[in-house]
């Protein structure tokens, strides 16, 4: 078996490991949840102090990160990036000492 068929599969036999990721993938119940990176985005965009000139002022900042700060302690929820079940971890990562 070459790499590529390794990857992308062969035949009807094998489908492949990107096609098993794929497949697995499709099982998760992920719906269409934002990135990190658009979530941010978005919140910079219709911030009412933003120019649409590219530059992110410390307000913007500032208020950038309350709003993660208030997500992750459970006070703000973003339903757009987060799942349903989504629960704080206590301000603390798992697997991080406090």
């Amino acid at each position: 078996m070459t790499v590529e068929e390794i990857f992308v599969g062969k035949g009807s036999k094998f489908p492949g490991l990107l096609g098993l990721v794929e497949a697995y993938i499709d099982t998760l119940d992920v719906g269409s949840l934002q990135t990190p990176a658009t979530w941010i985005r978005n919140f910079v965009r219709s911030h009412p102090s933003y120019k649409f000139d590219s530059s992110v002022s410390q307000e913007i900042n500032y208020d950038l990160l309350v709003a993660v700060d208030e997500i992750e302690r459970g006070v703000r929820r973003a339903p757009e990036m987060l799942p349903e079940d989504y629960r704080p971890s206590n301000g603390y990562h798992s697997g991080s000492t406090p």
